[in-house]
């Protein structure tokens, strides 16, 4: 049977789902409605860096950060609207620097839940000016973490946006035993280079990767870690890249489902929701 414990940690609450079993899952609302760690006995999915999530003035570095209205940067930070408006937004977005409103909670004897709800305000509405809702349903079981989304625009005008996580996956030492991502080619962000994807790629003896695999073949992508675990990212038909990166002097590893990828905001290659509509999207993560 899983159960729910609320609890501060410092300045921030907390809320905690775990099980007899083992499973542990971690929740933080004040710190963009964010997953921040998840166990299977002793053994962790996710890195965190537990200054950055107690120093507001930082972007979390760990955990599962939401990416919205944008994933990666904006050429020079800023994007222009159709009808001439220009506006200034951040790397990926404004989501995963907002507080998201606790919906509801559940414990069951396999599953739990926690519904997380981020609606737009005069703060956003500044950088973003569009309407919206999303509503994430997180549910956790033994070794698997589904992520049910809801993206719902509230405006009277179409609202371009593309979405995606950024998950900090637990990675020391070897990072990568395997890795399976069904793409034919990826791009080198650093060099802008685009390379045939042979499947042989090493990832082990770099200071840092950041490569973007387009044309997705499959729904899913996954590596094992050097303590064997496979990590599995599973995700619907609207995540069109998969962005790899990581650095060799940390421990993690991130397999990003996007919806989008850099720049795409200023080229109009934005998914453009229409007046009123919403579309629900899901992704999915294992620990096998």
């Amino acid at each position: 049977m899983f159960k729910l414990k609320r609890f501060m940690d410092e300045k921030l609450e907390l809320y905690e789902f775990s099980d007899d079993q083992g499973t542990l899952a971690r929740f933080v609302p004040a710190r963009g409605g964010m997953l921040t760690e998840f166990f299977v006995g002793d053994n962790p999915m996710f890195y965190l860096d537990r200054d950055t999530l107690h120093d507001p003035t930082k972007n979390v570095r760990g955990g599962n950060p939401v990416l919205f209205p944008i994933c990666g940067p904006l050429e020079n930070g800023v994007y222009m609207l159709p009808d001439g408006r220009q506006y200034r937004m951040n790397q990926h977005g404004l989501a995963r620097n907002k507080p998201w409103e606790v919906v509801e909670t559940e414990c069951c004897q396999d599953s739990a839940l926690i519904t997380l709800a981020l609606t737009d305000d005069d703060e956003t509405r500044q950088a973003y000016p569009f309407k919206f809702r999303l509503v994430f349903t997180y549910i956790v079981e033994r070794g698997k973490i589904t992520i049910e989304q809801i993206y719902r625009n509230a405006s009277r005008e179409s609202m371009p946006f593309y979405a995606g996580f950024h998950p900090y996956f637990h990675a020391s030492g070897v990072k990568a035993r395997s890795l399976q991502i069904t793409a034919p080619a990826y791009t080198d962000v650093k060099s802008g280079m685009v390379y045939e994807n042979t499947g042989n790629l090493d990832i082990n003896s770099k200071e840092e990767i950041n490569l973007v695999f387009a044309g997705l073949g499959g729904q899913e992508a996954w590596f094992t870690r050097e303590d064997g675990f496979r990590i599995s990212v599973k995700y619907d038909q609207d995540f069109k890249y998969i962005v790899l990166w990581a650095l060799k002097d940390r421990d993690f590893l991130c397999l990003e489902p996007w919806m989008g990828t850099n720049y795409d905001l200023n080229r109009g290659k934005a998914v453009n929701l229409g007046a009123g509509e919403e579309i629900k999207i899901t992704v999915s993560y294992a620990m096998i």
